[in-house]
């Protein structure tokens, strides 16, 4: 069958319409995704922007940046201001002077572990100072605590000696409370202090032994687990597997000195008033 010329053109201009109207949609798309993925970026170098200014804002204040009432007690504490000649551990020791509570105490304890890697404003002589002004069990634990960190472990023996007399108390309910302090210290010397309390008669006091033990403890203490793992009393039992599992996991050079956040993580809260 023969097409006439004339519906031969109709196809032909049709397609090249068709063809040019493609090309012009294609046109359109490739300018429209440029003008879309130029707003992109645009808008990423100013998030970018905003983001190296906070940043920025941040260092040039120092740690505890004032955005909050806490935050700016954190941030007084931790800075040196012109016309007051103190050092930061005398401003501490002048704060707890003045604010002896439990909030005022964990926003001194906070600051403490703040400065934890800053020697030039908080030197290690003056760590030990302040170590000695303090009458705060807790406050005193931080301050070990990163004398530790930093690689003296003096502060830290001589605070868990403090609390030795309170496993031998006639009364368990002290005993478990003096096991809870020492396993907020972290630390393998707390460790051989807990070690005797395992063959306590009292389960509770043995199994807030154990607990201790696992925050404290390396694969050193391992033996004195074993006899509990065979214990009647299967909550025991139970835990002291879990404990020897844990450790076993831990050369005997770990929790020898503190890492920065295992004192973080026993900081106390600071509860708004």
């Amino acid at each position: 069958m023969r097409i006439a010329p004339k519906y031969l053109y109709l196809i032909v201009f049709i397609g090249t319409a068709l063809i040019i109207f493609l090309c012009v949609l294609w046109v359109v798309s490739e300018n429209r995704n440029k003008v879309l993925k130029s707003k992109v970026q645009e808008l990423e170098a100013k998030i970018a922007q905003v983001q190296q200014a906070r940043a920025t804002a941040i260092a040039a204040a120092g740690p505890g940046v004032a955005t909050s009432p806490i935050d700016q007690k954190i941030k007084d504490l931790s800075t040196r201001f012109v016309g007051d000649g103190r050092s930061l551990a005398e401003k501490m020791r002048d704060f707890m002077a003045e604010n002896s509570d439990a909030y005022n105490l964990a926003i001194a304890c906070k600051v403490i572990a703040d400065l934890a890697e800053n020697r030039d404003a908080l030197p290690d002589q003056d760590l030990r100072w302040l170590y000695q002004t303090q009458t705060s069990l807790e406050l005193q634990r931080v301050i070990a605590q990163v004398a530790s960190f930093r690689g003296d472990n003096h502060l830290l023996d001589n605070y868990i000696k403090q609390l030795e007399t309170g496993l031998t108390n006639s009364s368990p309910d002290e005993r478990r409370k003096t096991l809870g302090e020492l396993a907020k210290t972290r630390y393998v010397g707390a460790a051989k202090l807990i070690l005797p309390l395992l063959k306590e008669e009292d389960s509770a006091v043995v199994l807030d032994a154990l607990l201790a033990l696992r925050v404290t403890g390396n694969e050193g203490q391992l033996k004195a687990l074993e006899p509990l793992i065979k214990h009647p009393d299967e909550s025991i039992r139970w835990l002291a597997s879990d404990v020897a599992n844990h450790l076993e996991t831990l050369s005997e050079k770990a929790r020898v000195c503190l890492v920065l956040a295992d004192i973080v993580l026993e900081l106390p809260p600071i509860v708004v008033q």
